[in-house]
């Protein structure tokens, strides 16, 4: 039986190699990072291709039907229903056979749709219209005045404003409505290029907050390698 000890460092230098690996793209494509790639998609579509069978397709489908045969108290109609759709989806396997499961393939995008744009709404559109209202709030802004706090006031003021003039400018940018002009070409209002401008600027600023989170991120998990790297070589050289 091969010592637990053993196979601890043997994975840390398997960890390193690959990640050594990896980190040579820096000096180009070659053969042995395209190797690393096609090792790390491959454990990632088997481990969540064991997820889906662990989690969806013997607890959901395999079970009951053993349960069935079995003789146990199962809803006859609902894995009728289960089998039956997981048998037209795998129609889609075969061009000659794949139109019998297009609607279960509209039904799945569908819900998911569904639930995509329930998601959005529930988790982000109303959220920021509630976190837009309660930055004009009216009581915090007479009770600063109350105290005499006119500095907190006009903050409060200017954050409104500058909340509101970003909501509104962005959606303005997304309006593509124009007046006919005759045989010239249409044109927006004025007011609408002015407020479609303004919403690009907030949208570039949106851009590259985001973009430094992700450099951030990628700074983070870089610098984690490189301490991991350190460290796995050192425990292997008896460096303190």
């Amino acid at each position: 039986m091969i010592p637990a000890e053993l196979l601890i460092q043997a994975g840390l230098l398997i960890a390193a190699a690959l990640t050594l690996v990896t980190l040579s793209y820096i000096f180009g494509d070659h053969p042995v990072f395209r190797l690393v790639l096609h090792i790390f998609i491959g454990a990632a579509a088997g481990y969540a291709g064991a997820i889906a069978v662990q989690d969806v397709i013997l607890p959901q489908l395999v079970f009951p039907a053993i349960e069935l045969a079995s003789g146990g108290n199962v809803d006859l109609v609902d894995i009728g229903m289960r089998v039956g759709l997981s048998a037209l989806l795998l129609t889609k396997l075969s061009p000659r056979t794949a139109r019998f499961g297009n609607p279960v393939t509209a039904m799945l995008v569908g819900v998911g749709a569904a639930l995509a744009i329930g998601g959005a709404i529930q988790g982000t559109l109303l959220p920021q219209i509630n976190t837009s209202a309660q930055i004009f709030d009216v009581a915090g802004f007479d009770l600063a005045l109350q105290g005499g706090y006119y500095g907190e006031s006009l903050q409060i003021i200017l954050q409104g404003m500058l909340a509101l003039l970003a909501m509104v400018s962005t959606l303005a940018y997304f309006h593509f409505g124009a007046e006919a002009r005759g045989k010239q070409a249409p044109l927006r209002n004025v007011l609408v290029d002015v407020l479609a401008w303004a919403g690009s600027v907030f949208i570039a600023i949106t851009l590259a907050t985001l973009f430094s989170g992700v450099l951030l991120s990628g700074m983070g998990a870089l610098t984690e390698r490189l301490d991991f790297l350190y460290s796995t070589i050192s425990a292997l050289l008896g460096m303190p």
